[in-house]
């Protein structure tokens, strides 16, 4: 146990915990705690507001609370931060109120001109003079609703706190994010001695870069105590023989399904001996080897070892992070520590199944698992990482090499290298594959369409630039191969086609139908060199797609083009509404979402996002039987993911994303409300599927 929480285990502490985050959240228009008002010491941003009102507006500097606008007592007021493609996802600021007060509460309002504006979730942290090296959480609030006019009050209980500092989290990159007022409110208890020396600019950054705490041993949300929380490694030893005897039965129901999970009682159709598409009374189904029809009812990262499941340990820049109470002695528990080319980190996954299962913990864990999906009424391993030694059916993603010529987030799909860069980089795999009637598919790459975005870039290339000349290619017969047409459409000035190549194009000067047919080239040399190649080596499995996410990183063009060289395609899609699917109907083509889920802001963790966010860990149920069932209503729909297995670590993985995304808690508990509506929807989801649409 370090040092420098070893204080926190006192009892004090301990009856801190159970009170301080009951602290009930109070909308705009709702009653504020009593105490005098503190209007005392400066503040610092990091990074500076670039909108809003001076004095704050572009400082880099120390603002006074006396002269700054977030304690001025105004709602016309305010510092902003305007989104943008390169916008930090985290605004913060620091509040030195100079010498310790006992805090009755703070009130946070952010005020948003219009819909542009908001944010997704902030978390509010202080600290003591006498607490130097990190901080602790106040209370973290996730927007709720589409007020423009929002505030909360964050209940302090008289906790002492010189230093305060408030983290604010965008929904996404382009939305700005206001702070109109701080408000914090003195409560009752002894003050701290006269004021001392006000923190300097670069103390206040320090400040923003210090950890809060957030953990316990477990890897458990410290501030919050819920039914069934782990205290001991007895109890998780517990938990385990309980659930042992509860599915020491369950095993695939043979008289319902073949081996593969096919309902029987939907006839059987031609065995071809691996997966196949078929489409039965206008409704699209997977057929298995053995001939039954199949939804796929899948799981995403289903692997103790997954990488997104563990969290850093360190900063930056070396130096311990100071959010847990206790790391698992790396000696014990060596295996939950990794350092790859995800980063150096933990997994608490790891080492709760460790302690939970003692010798040979992870064949006894596949055991367990495999009984809990079957039990639950999933059928698949969806996507990403699945166990090593249970035997279900299952999608591999074909991963781009990381060798490709990059154009932001996908690769230059015209470079005459890329076919056999590709080729060499998924032969062995593919040859591996092609007799395993366990996979159903493939996906290849991940997220990554081309959009105007794309073509943007490409038109500021120059000839070396593969897509860069065949832009110019394929525009040239469009327009007669006649330059001066061209340069007179354009706004430029080349000498000839080739001299277009080295010229920088303005993409507003292309015309909507051009930018709109090159996508579609992209996407036919993308899909067909992909296809090309599984089938050099692998004519036994399907070709799923690249999971495009309908209104990210893609366009249309770019997924339409894409259904003639796919026998299905693949989505990621996180919404409530299955209204996506009406994007693709006119193309045919069977449909899959191999990623969505629903979440709450309970115990530490985070929503994806607002469409999928639900009131509770209970309401995660509900959530998935409507939006599952209206789903696999839809002819064309063939099955879904969902992401993922586990829950995300509270302390975040490298990229920050702290979901609560589990079937399973990070303790390899159940969320055992949730997975027993699952358990019902799932057994029904073929009738629905014969019988809706």
């Amino acid at each position: 146990m370090n040092k420098w929480y070893r204080w926190y285990r006192g009892n004090a502490f301990k009856l801190f915990l159970a009170i301080l985050l009951l602290s009930s959240f109070i909308p705009a228009g709702g009653a504020l705690a009593g105490g005098t008002l503190l209007k005392t010491g400066n503040y610092y941003y990091g990074p500076a507001p670039n909108a809003g009102n001076l004095p704050d507006k572009g400082s880099t500097g120390l603002v006074s609370s006396e002269g700054g606008i977030l304690f001025d007592g105004l709602t016309t007021t305010y510092a902003g931060w305007m989104g943008s493609a390169t916008a930090q996802g985290t605004v913060q600021v620091v509040f030195d109120l100079l010498k310790d007060y006992p805090l009755d509460s703070i009130n946070i309002v952010l005020n948003s001109p219009n819909i542009y504006w908001g944010f997704k979730q902030f978390t509010v942290k202080y600290r003591s003079e006498a607490t130097t090296d990190y901080y602790y959480i106040a209370g973290k609030h996730v927007k709720s609703g589409t007020a423009l006019n929002y505030s909360v009050n964050i209940p302090m209980n008289n906790k002492t706190a010189r230093f305060i500092v408030i983290d604010i989290k965008r929904s996404h990159s382009y939305q700005h994010i206001p702070l109109t007022e701080v408000q914090i409110f003195k409560g009752t208890g002894d003050e701290g001695q006269n004021p001392a020396a006000a923190f300097t600019a670069e103390q206040m950054l320090t400040e923003l870069k210090k950890d809060a705490l957030m953990v316990d041993k477990y890897g458990q949300w410290i501030y919050e105590t819920w039914p069934g929380k782990v205290t001991t490694d007895a109890q998780l030893q517990q938990e385990y023989a309980n659930e042992a005897i509860a599915l020491a039965k369950v095993s695939l129901e043979r008289k319902k399904y073949d081996q593969y999970g096919g309902i029987k009682s939907g006839g059987q159709y031609t065995c071809s001996g691996f997966f196949r598409l078929e489409q039965i009374d206008n409704k699209w189904w997977f057929i298995t080897p053995d001939g039954y029809k199949f939804i796929l009812k899948g799981v995403d990262s289903t692997s103790i070892w997954e990488w997104g499941y563990g969290t850093p340990f360190k900063k930056t820049d070396g130096t311990p992070r100071r959010a847990f109470e206790e790391l698992p002695d790396p000696s014990v528990y060596a295996p939950a520590y990794s350092n790859d080319s995800n980063g150096e980190r933990v997994s608490f996954v790891v080492a709760n199944v460790m302690k939970k299962y003692g010798i040979s913990y992870e064949s006894k864990w596949e055991e367990i698992t495999k009984k809990r999906l079957i039990n639950w009424g999933f059928n698949a391993f969806s996507k990403w990482s699945r166990p090593n030694n249970v035997t279900f059916p299952y999608i591999e993603v074909l991963q781009d090499p990381p060798t490709l010529k990059r154009i932001q987030w996908t690769y230059d799909v015209f470079d005459p290298q890329a076919e056999s860069i590709i080729d060499n980089a998924l032969s062995a795999q593919l040859q591996k594959a092609r007799n395993d009637r366990w996979l159903i598919g493939y996906t290849y790459d991940n997220e990554a369409g081309w959009s105007a975005d794309i073509v943007k870039e490409i038109l500021t290339y120059n000839s070396t630039s593969a897509a860069k000349g065949a832009f110019v290619d394929f525009l040239a017969p469009r327009y007669n191969n006649d330059i001066n047409s061209v340069n007179q459409l354009l706004g430029t000035s080349a000498e000839s086609f080739d001299a277009l190549k080295n010229t920088s194009i303005a993409i507003a000067r292309v015309p909507a139908a051009d930018v709109s047919d090159y996508i579609k080239l992209a996407s036919k040399t993308y899909f067909s060199t992909i296809r090309n190649i599984i089938e050099k080596y692998d004519t036994n499995h399907l070709f799923l797609g690249s999971s495009i996410v309908p209104t990210w990183r893609t366009s249309l063009d770019w997924d339409s083009a894409a259904m003639e060289f796919v026998d299905a395609f693949s989505v990621d899609t996180y919404t409530n509404d299955a209204g996506w699917i009406s994007r693709y109907e006119a193309f045919g083509k069977p449909l899959l979402n191999l990623e969505y889920t629903f979440s709450t802001s309970e115990r530490g963790l985070s929503p994806i996002n607002a469409s999928t966010r639900t009131a509770s860990i209970a309401d995660r149920g509900a959530a998935f039987k409507a939006f599952i069932e209206s789903q696999t209503a839809h002819p064309l729909f063939v099955g879904s993911g969902w992401f993922e297995y586990y829950d995300q670590a509270v302390t975040g993985r490298k990229d920050g994303e702290n979901f609560n995304t589990g079937l399973v808690n990070q303790q390899d508990q159940p969320y055992t409300d949730m997975v027993n509506i699952m358990k019902t929807v799932n057994a029904g989801l073929e009738t629905v599927h014969a019988n809706g649409g």
